[in-house]
Order: structure tokens, then C-alpha cells, then sequence
């Protein structure tokens, strides 16, 4: 996989790009929306801003969903850019809802934010947005925090999954033991796009096998402070 931090402003430029291509054919109520998911990316990226500088995270103003199109991108990137070259010169772990984490991981969970509200964007417009191997990031991110699915759920469980990801270029990664018997397999956009909670499971081409099957479930309808500001 590529940088961490480099892959943060290429998917941010791709995303910026896709959307100023459509921002002259876009009805209102549509472009309403697409407003509305690039001010949540703002705060996101603000959030971020404000915990790699000590402040908290908390304290980021919402911003409203208004404007034309073209001030809700220059808006979202300029705090995003912020964010990233925040992020890439960080020294040390930074404070994060649910404990300090590295800049690599807060820099995974940004663009894991911009890949969820990407998706979500390309919905409203009826386009794909072209994917690379940048989802390792996101597919990591979503290994990572496999137990957050489990909230108020129970514990969850003690033995670590298989994760077996086919990325776009046609690498495998890999991630817990081989011999796991709870395992997920399939593309790792798919993955992605179902721990994000942006696809079910039903049209997706994830295979899971055991306690994975009942994690997928829940992992689609959970609430991630790590990459929105509000519940989904």
C-alpha cells in the first residue's frame, strides 16, 4: 500500500474533482445533499485539525449545510489539506474519542470518512467513483476496529478474525491468523463499503464464515466517532 497521507489528498482531490464535474447538473434537492456530506466531511476533518493541536475534538462548530456546491468543496478542502499535513508531520500519539491513537491510524480513519461520504456522494449523483488500492487503508481501518461493532452488543469475541481481501490491483492482504474459524473474504472495496454501513451484506460479494457472519450484521449499522460527526 501506498502512503497513508499521500492517499489522503489524492482520494480528496478524485472526490473534489467528481463533484465540481457535476455541480453545474445537479438539481437542488440533490446538490442540498451532497453539501450536507461534504460539511459533515468538514467537521471531520476540523475534529482532526483540532486534536493533533491539543484542543478538543469536541469543540469543532457544526458547520450548516449551505452555499453552492463549489463553496462546500473549497470549504471542505481547505480544513481537509489541514488536516493531512497535520497528520504527516505528527510526532507521537494524538488524543481520540476512545483513547490516544497513532497519526497513521487517525490519518486511516479520515479517509475512511472520505471514502463513506464518497460513496455516498456518487449515490446521490448515479456515478461510480473509480477505486485503487487507497481502500487498503480503509479495509485496515475497518480490521482495526472490528470490536466497536459489539457495542451494546455484548463483548465481543476474545479469538481475532481472518480477514482475506482481494484489493482492486488484484493483491491479497491478509490480517489474523490462518487457521481462524470466524473469517470475512471477498473484494476490499466490498469490505469496505459494508463496515461503512453502505451496503448491505446481500449485495455485496463478502464471504463470511462463523462469529464473522453475526459481526457483519452489526458492523453495517454501528456509529463510529472516528469517522462521522454524527449518527448516521
Amino acid at each position: 500500500m501506498q502512503d497513508v497521507h499521500a492517499d489522503l489528498g489524492t482520494e480528496a482531490d478524485t472526490l473534489a474533482e467528481l463533484v465540481r464535474e457535476h455541480e453545474e447538473k445537479v438539481l437542488l434537492p440533490a446538490g442540498r445533499v451532497i453539501t450536507g456530506h461534504l460539511a459533515e466531511l468538514t467537521v471531520v476533518a476540523r475534529r482532526v485539525v483540532l486534536s493533533v493541536e491539543g484542543e478538543d475534538s469536541a469543540s469543532a462548530p457544526s458547520i450548516t449545510a449551505s452555499g453552492t456546491l463549489g463553496d462546500a468543496v473549497l470549504g471542505w478542502r481547505s480544513e481537509h489539506r489541514k488536516a493531512t499535513e497535520l497528520l504527516a508531520a505528527a510526532d507521537g500519539e494524538i488524543d481520540w474519542p476512545g483513547g490516544p491513537v497513532r497519526p497513521s491510524v487517525l490519518a486511516a480513519a479520515l479517509l475512511t470518512a472520505v471514502f463513506a461520504r464518497g460513496q455516498d456522494i456518487a449515490d446521490v449523483l448515479g456515478v461510480r467513483l473509480p477505486r485503487n488500492d487507497s481502500v487498503g487503508h480503509v479495509a485496515y481501518y475497518g480490521v482495526r476496529t472490528r470490536d466497536d461493532a459489539y457495542t451494546g452488543h455484548g463483548p465481543p469475541p476474545a479469538a481475532p478474525f481472518r480477514f482475506e481481501l482481494t484489493a482492486p490491483s488484484g493483491t491479497r492482504w491478509e490480517f489474523g491468523p490462518a487457521g481462524a474459524a470466524d473469517r470475512v473474504t471477498g473484494p476490499a472495496e466490498d469490505f469496505c463499503l459494508l463496515f461503512t454501513g453502505r451496503r448491505p451484506p446481500a449485495r455485496l460479494a463478502v464471504t463470511t464464515a462463523g462469529e464473522a457472519t453475526r459481526w457483519a450484521e452489526l458492523a453495517r449499522t454501528r456509529h463510529n466517532p472516528f469517522w462521522t460527526s454524527e449518527a448516521d
